[in-house]
């Protein structure tokens, strides 16, 4: 059994089927450069992804948990699915559609022959989860990313002025405040209200439209 990290208590809904859209568009555009991607990197690029859909619009693409673990900050559930083995996976169906099983090693890929409903991922216009706004936002986070090695994109995350929200804990994992990451965003305290306000009905709604499994 691989490590799984505890959820922080959600404060909207993880949308596992994005995450593993996020993680494939990122294999993707490596893959057209003949690239490969470690656990590390895939983990600082999608977690870059989801705080700039924060900066830009004051919402998630996924929808994860967010802690300051070790090597910087993480997205929670989404590192469980990367971690987990294929029996112990919850909500994983579409990950494992995607996203190729890895051994011993670091590097994450796609499946070889990843398909979602019976067609098979080309390119990331085949990720049907993403919207336009998500796929902006990933454009410009691998514009920017997309050459830094798995390090030094920790060591940007580790940098306080890029991601104020990180602390150090000593090797332990904390959660990550939303208020602490809006406010470094420049957010206002009425708008850090509002956002979380909204983040909290999404969770609400999403909880009353989940269908209720009868024994």
């Amino acid at each position: 059994m691989r490590n799984r990290i505890a959820a922080n208590p959600a404060a909207f809904p993880f949308d596992a089927k994005k995450a593993a859209e996020v993680a494939a568009f990122f294999l993707l555009k490596a893959r057209e450069r003949d690239a490969s991607i470690t656990v590390l990197k895939l983990m600082k690029l999608m977690y870059l992804a989801e705080r700039k859909s924060y900066q830009q619009y004051g919402t998630p693409i996924v929808g994860d948990d967010l802690l300051s673990m070790a090597h910087g900050p993480v997205l929670s559930n989404t590192l469980n699915l990367i971690n987990s083995a294929p029996e112990e996976r919850q909500g994983g169906d579409h990950w494992d559609a995607l996203i190729a099983e890895r051994d011993s090693g670091k590097y994450m890929c796609l499946q070889p022959d990843a398909r979602i409903n019976d067609a098979r991922i080309n390119s990331t216009d085949d990720l049907l989860q993403l919207s336009d706004a998500d796929v902006e936002i990933l454009e410009l986070v691998w514009d920017e990313f997309g050459n830094f090695s798995a390090h030094k994109l920790r060591d940007y995350t580790h940098d306080h002025a890029n991601c104020p929200e990180w602390e150090d804990q000593n090797g332990s994992s904390i959660p990550i405040s939303m208020s602490v990451m809006l406010e470094s965003m420049g957010y206002s305290p009425d708008a850090i209200q509002a956002i979380c306000s909204n983040l909290q009905q999404m969770a609400s709604t999403s909880a009353i439209l989940k269908p209720q499994v009868v024994f």
